[in-house]
């Protein structure tokens, strides 16, 4: 009895430590293809939005601490990361079209984490860690 106790324990130990920080390379050929962009071409590479609005061509973008990020329309390849984020989207912009002009806020929706990598960061939506680059103050 003890025997089998020990070894459901031991089991279980180690089901909890792979769920933990691991690495993979998330991108593959053409896993890229749609993500950066809001398109009417097709809305299932779209991410899920608790808010209904009109879908156009703009630019996902996103404000965190004072900078003004834009999708890369890449899938990140980092590896060796944490699972923790760094923050959450909460707010969205009025249209879903207009440029974030606050901290925490996109204009594509609410809800998703996100990390800070080097000079980018990356969000995650739908299980994918999109970046997104600093717009130069000019560029919007």
């Amino acid at each position: 009895m003890k025997k089998r106790m020990v070894t459901l324990i031991l089991a279980l130990l180690l089901a909890l430590s792979l769920t933990g920080c691991g690495s993979r390379d998330t991108a593959k050929d053409g896993e890229n293809a749609g993500i950066g962009t809001q398109s009417t071409d097709d809305a299932s590479t779209l991410p899920d939005t608790a808010q209904d609005r009109p879908v156009t061509d703009v630019p996902m973008m996103v404000m965190v601490d004072n900078t003004l990020y834009q999708s890369a329309g890449e899938v990140s390849t980092v590896e060796g990361r944490c699972g923790n984020m760094d923050g959450e989207i909460t707010s969205q912009t009025a249209n879903g079209t207009d440029a974030p002009t606050e901290n925490g806020q996109s204009n594509f929706g609410t809800g998703y984490g996100y990390q800070r990598i080097d000079d980018h960061i990356e969000v995650l939506i739908d299980n994918q860690r999109v970046v997104f680059g600093p717009i130069p103050a000019s560029g919007v």
